[in-house]
């Protein structure tokens, strides 16, 4: 594939449509505006139509007892929350900044962050089974390490936070298994069309919902634009430094895992995070949200490229020469 072939294939266009729908709600309010009453409704779509195209696989094939799966889950959601809020006490950080650090480091793994394994060569059917027993394991953690904070800026309600959990977890789980059991069924072109219009279809719902959330981004750059500043640079610098981490840490079990679990670590679905506290940490998680994906939109884009460009610089094989008959 060619470099200019590249830019113009589907997937490309994907990551191209979320890099520039997050940028252009730093620029366009009224759109940020409009959409930011759904942003809640489309993550709920994001959760159930990214698990489309995984309903081949059984709930039981994906949720697998995988010493490497539970390996990097137990990293990811109860040694590193530790070590980013120990870091975070440490460095003297305020309450309320180690509170934002701790939504992302107890959030699960980004639902995109498979689609990026593969892009990088790695395994994606183990990035899929990470990502999904990280979601899972994901409500628990991110209680525990929150109320931690209870009573500081913190306000956690267990029957909301569960409410929470019921509505964006545990009701897409429930919908992918009834779908799961029917897909067998149904003739394999139109199980085909399904699961290209559920990609399509959580693509649409991620930038709604991205758009949805830069309007509070929109708000604290006008009252504030150095906290926005700050909180960007957090997350940014969190985001690259759980890569880092992970990477290095899980180095000794080989190079592709090292990679596979530090794109994982790194990618984190905040927005679902957010979707399960809500404003119990006060308005700057909003906020801090929509800066989060800024990276987190534009990275898979810039990786892309990367490996589009390295890609057509590779030396195209030479034709093999016809045999010449002595004769």
């Amino acid at each position: 594939m060619t470099f200019g072939s590249g830019i113009f294939e589907q997937r490309t266009f994907a990551l191209a449509l979320l890099a520039v729908a997050i940028l252009s709600g730093l620029t366009v309010p009224s759109v940020t505006l409009a959409l930011q009453p759904f942003a809640m409704y489309a993550l709920f779509l994001v959760v159930v139509l990214s698990l489309v195209p995984f309903a081949q696989l059984s709930l039981s094939n994906l949720v697998v007892a995988d010493k490497s799966v539970w390996r990097l889950v137990l990293w990811q959601q109860v040694f590193l929350p530790c070590l980013v809020v120990s870091f975070g006490v440490l460095a003297n950080f305020s309450d309320p900044i180690i509170q934002l650090m701790t939504v992302s480091a107890c959030a699960g793994s980004l639902f995109a962050s498979p689609m990026l394994a593969e892009l990088l060569g790695l395994d994606r059917r183990h990035a899929v089974q990470c990502m999904v027993v990280s979601t899972l394991v994901m409500p628990a953690s991110l209680y525990v390490f929150l109320s931690i904070f209870q009573g500081m800026n913190v306000s956690l309600d267990m029957i909301e936070y569960a409410w929470r959990v019921g509505i964006f977890l545990a009701l897409p789980i429930i919908l992918f298994a009834i779908y799961g059991k029917i897909i067998h069924r149904i003739p394999a072109k139109l199980s085909s069309n399904i699961e290209g219009a559920a990609r399509w279809g959580s693509i649409l719902a991620l930038v709604v919902f991205g758009l949805g959330m830069m309007h509070s981004v929109g708000d604290l750059l006008s009252e504030n634009p150095t906290k926005a500043g700050l909180l960007l640079s957090l997350a940014t610098v969190l985001n690259i430094g759980m890569f880092i981490l992970t990477a290095v840490v899980m180095y000794r079990y080989g190079l592709e895992i090292a990679l596979t679990t530090g794109i994982l670590s790194g990618f984190r679905n905040v927005g679902l995070g957010y979707a399960l506290v809500g404003d119990a940490l006060g308005s700057d998680l909003a906020a801090y949200v929509g800066l989060a994906m800024v990276p987190m939109f534009i990275a898979p884009m810039v990786i892309r490229m990367v490996i589009l460009y390295q890609t057509s610089l590779a030396p195209t094989p030479l034709a093999t020469a016809p045999a010449v008959n002595p004769a």
